[in-house]
């Protein structure tokens, strides 16, 4: 495993920035619905096996496809309906997330980062590279990702992740190269 340091502003002031932690990244997976490919995610964690509580956590989606900004707050709440997840928050979720997220165009790249308090922030890079990074520095950021936005419920960011990360995902054997077990 890599291990990384990652810092990212938890602000969309570029001035506050705050070292998370030494993340390592623990997988890499593609998605492929039918004959399309949709993206490749890669998570990073701490420790030395993923753990659904431990945070933070950042997860990277770089996609192959253009797709609308509806389009994925549709797919969000159809994967968290999928999963039978209980969210007293969802539709506001919903309503920020459409808010947050711009149209993607094939190449695009969202970075969610949930910190150690469970807050989460979102941010885009028109153009991340064909490779996936080792690391994510808070210079690169700053040079290559912008800031969408936050939603700072706690319970967000790890209902967010589920759709990836849960057992109960509809993506099993993403969710095994994601966390290491593949």
């Amino acid at each position: 495993m890599l291990s990384v340091p990652l810092l990212v502003p938890l602000q969309a002031s570029a001035s506050t920035a705050t070292q998370l932690s030494t993340l390592e990244l623990r997988g890499t997976a593609d998605l492929r619905y039918l004959f399309w490919d949709v993206y490749s995610a890669a998570l990073y964690t701490g420790g030395e096996a993923y753990q659904a509580d431990q945070f933070p956590q950042v997860l990277s989606l770089t996609y192959k496809r253009d797709i609308e900004a509806q389009e994925l707050v549709d797919a969000t709440r159809e994967q968290w309906q999928k999963q039978k997840l209980v969210l007293d928050n969802a539709e506001q979720w919903l309503r920020q997330l459409v808010q947050l997220w711009p149209d993607i165009q094939k190449g695009n790249q969202l970075i969610l980062v949930v910190d150690r308090d469970k807050q989460s922030r979102f941010y885009f890079r028109p153009d991340p590279g064909a490779e996936v990074k080792s690391a994510l520095s808070e210079a690169e950021l700053k040079t290559s990702a912008r800031f969408l936005g936050a939603i700072n419920d706690r319970a967000f960011g790890p209902a967010f992740l589920a759709i990836w990360l849960s057992e109960k995902t509809t993506e099993p054997k993403l969710r095994e190269q994601l966390i290491g077990k593949r």
